[in-house]
């Protein structure tokens, strides 16, 4: 265990479209922008608190869009931070309207409160466009494309692939257009160029080691902080610099976690045992999961982790970690069992709420799926 996860231890009416005058600052933090025909893909607004995890240790104000703007350094092209990485997640073909919302993240870690104004003003510069309803077919269902099949009087056999294709070569413009496609954003070149040239951004949006923006400036390793040392200019040597401050932070953090339970032992024996024994029970995870890796014994897996969490659960904290025996429910087709799980997760852990909440809508649309089959 990190010496930072020790301390955490302790411690509906439609709006116009947008036109390109209105795209101002002010819709990256305010929820009257939102389209109404987005709603759906938000929480409720009282869920967009000005901090993260109200009343818990983990807890930090939200910096809005507006104020990162002040010390973010622009791209050359003149993106920030938070629009690099809504870059990434069009590149992925996940917005707008994605299947499980927007998550939390855009308005707790970046200050964007209408992910999808963001979007329409990364469209009107240049550097997202909306795919064609042709392009977008993997939105669709079997049911729905064999649908648009039947309107052609075109075989439905085959697989989604084959269905796709023959929906692609047989289905006319004017039959799709007024189909229920979802039709996603893509990178323009220029896109593609922005994110080839700041692929820090997302790369420090998931890495483990990286901190808050509280603490001494040294131990500070986020996206701002690397956004800071790199600049306006060439960022193609960004990974040796981010390789760099991850190895002194990982250095640090071990010669520090070591004295800190060198110290513990001989202060709070209770306190050391304790950490010893989530030492303990991690490796006993981490042991377990390579045996599954080996054998791909799933049910032997899922014994496991139910006996871990009815003997007291995880003595550490950890999303993958607390979200490891619902992800195995679903492989096992046990959505119940997962529901279950994620509904106790989000009552009990409000750092985890958001997370529990996208495998929720996750695992219900999995039973609806599965209640469909059975009525056929």
């Amino acid at each position: 265990m990190g010496l930072l996860n020790i301390f955490n231890f302790f411690k509906k009416k439609d709006r116009p479209s947008i036109t390109k005058n209105e795209l101002s600052d002010n819709g990256y933090a305010d929820s009257k922008s939102i389209d109404g025909a987005e709603r759906h893909c938000y929480k409720p607004d009282e869920y967009y608190t000005n901090e993260s995890y109200p009343g818990h240790e983990m807890s930090q104000k939200v910096i809005t869009f507006q104020e990162r703007k002040k010390t973010c350094i622009p791209s050359e092209r003149g993106l920030y931070v938070a629009e690099i990485l809504l870059l990434e997640y069009c590149r992925k073909g996940k917005y707008p309207n994605p299947k499980y919302g927007y998550p939390g993240f855009w308005w707790f870690e970046y200050g964007i409160r209408d992910v999808g104004h963001a979007l329409k003003s990364l469209e009107q510069r240049g550097f997202i466009q909306m795919t064609s309803a042709r392009n977008s077919l993997d939105s669709l269902t079997v049911t729905q494309l064999k649908n648009l099949l039947r309107i052609v009087h075109v075989p439905v056999s085959g697989k989604k692939s084959a269905l796709i294709e023959r929906v692609k070569e047989r289905v006319p413009d004017d039959i799709l257009t007024h189909s229920s496609i979802d039709c996603k954003y893509q990178l323009t070149e220029l896109g593609e160029q922005e994110l080839q040239d700041n692929a820090y951004v997302p790369y420090m949006h998931s890495c483990p080691y990286k901190t808050t923006d509280d603490g001494p400036r040294n131990q500070i390793f986020n996206v701002w902080r690397i956004n800071q040392l790199l600049g306006q200019g060439d960022k193609s040597d960004w990974k040796k610099v981010v390789d760099e401050i991850e190895q002194e932070i990982k250095v640090k953090n071990d010669k520090e976690q070591q004295n800190f339970m060198d110290d513990l032992k001989k202060i709070d024996p209770k306190g050391y045992k304790k950490l010893k024994d989530q030492d303990n029970q991690l490796a006993t995870i981490n042991r377990m999961e390579k045996r599954y890796e080996a054998d791909g014994d799933l049910n032997a897996l899922i014994g496991f982790w139910e006996k871990l969490w009815n003997s007291g659960g995880l003595m550490f904290e950890g999303v993958h970690w607390h979200f490891r025996l619902p992800d195995l429910y679903i492989k096992a087709k046990r959505y119940e069992d997962a529901m279950a799980f994620c509904d106790k997760i989000k009552s009990e852990k409000k750092q985890y709420y958001d997370k529990a909440d996208s495998y929720i809508k996750r695992i219900e649309k999995k039973l609806a799926t599965q209640a469909a089959k059975k009525v056929k």
